[in-house]
């Protein structure tokens, strides 16, 4: 992470908590919960934060997905910093990894069954339209612009764990033709497009001290 200047190298993992409020905010648990843990730390990665509405993965998550919700991100911010580290904040969606009673409509880069998850039954997911793939680009893009005014050091585009990135690499779940297709090099590209994109917030603030974006994959 050019230029983002740690105070040491231990990093505390995004870890979810099942503890934000019911609106999507975090929660007073979850700012005890980061303030508790971040005093010795150099950099803290939230966990996940969904980037569109229909992103959510599950049960008291914190949302990203309008301006309404940056004071709560700005309190997460303030909670990961409160001891000198920096943070990160991990953005995603979940896609087809979701929870039905959550979403109804549950999408992904094809109509291929998920997996069943230790919460809910496999799920056969509605494709996205190429349009709505560029919406979903363009919510990863708000949400880094939210990042940055909540006072965040830098995002994390999760990409792991069946998630809707994720989604777009396999060829097993992507059976899509065309531009937003399953093979590796289009994925490559299609996920450097999206870095690229969610970089342009970014590139329009002013950060003395760095500010950093990186992509969990699975491996």
């Amino acid at each position: 992470m050019p230029g983002l200047v740690l105070k040491n190298r231990i990093v505390m993992a995004p870890m979810t908590t099942w503890a934000s409020n019911d609106d999507g905010t975090v929660s007073d648990e979850e700012d005890a919960y980061y303030r508790r843990r971040a005093q010795d730390v150099g950099l803290v990665i939230t966990g996940c934060t969904h980037v569109q509405a229909n992103g959510v993965g599950f049960t008291g998550e914190f949302a990203a997905f309008d301006d309404t919700f940056i004071p709560s991100l700005r309190k997460l911010s303030m909670a990961a910093k409160s001891g000198g580290a920096r943070a990160v904040l991990q953005i995603f969606h979940a896609g087809v990894k979701t929870l039905p009673t959550l979403v109804e409509d549950v999408v992904a880069a094809s109509t291929v069954s998920g997996q069943a998850g230790p919460f809910a039954d496999a799920i056969v997911p509605r494709a996205l339209e190429d349009s709505e793939i560029l919406d979903v680009i363009a919510a990863f893009a708000a949400a880094t612009r939210r990042a940055i005014a909540a006072g965040f050091d830098g995002i994390e585009l999760h990409g792991a764990h069946g998630f809707l990135l994720q989604n777009f690499f396999s060829p097993h779940s992507n059976i899509r033709t065309g531009r937003w297709g399953g093979s590796l090099n289009i994925a490559n590209s299609n996920l450097d497009y999206c870095f690229a994109f969610t970089l342009r917030p970014a590139a329009r603030c002013s950060h003395d001290q760095g500010w950093a974006q990186r992509v969990r994959v699975p491996g």
